[in-house]
């Protein structure tokens, strides 16, 4: 029961990262689009862009602990 509980638990903390990655994705993909189009972005686009990137970095390294 324990063993099915943890892994339950488990599988759901992945999907959860994996659905905020997929959101992440989407909240980006406009911002690159206009950085490749454009070749720029605003200050606050920017920093919106970095933002998303650091916080998409700590969702791939939580996905890579999670699969351990």
């Amino acid at each position: 029961m324990t063993d099915d509980y943890k892994l339950g638990y488990q599988n759901g903390q992945l999907d959860t990262l994996m659905d905020l990655g997929y959101k992440l994705y989407t909240m980006a993909e406009p911002l690159l689009l206009k950085k490749s189009t454009e070749q720029k972005l605003t200050t606050e686009e920017n920093t919106r862009l970095e933002t998303l990137n650091k916080i998409a970095k700590w969702v791939k390294e939580k996905e890579e602990t999670e699969d351990d």
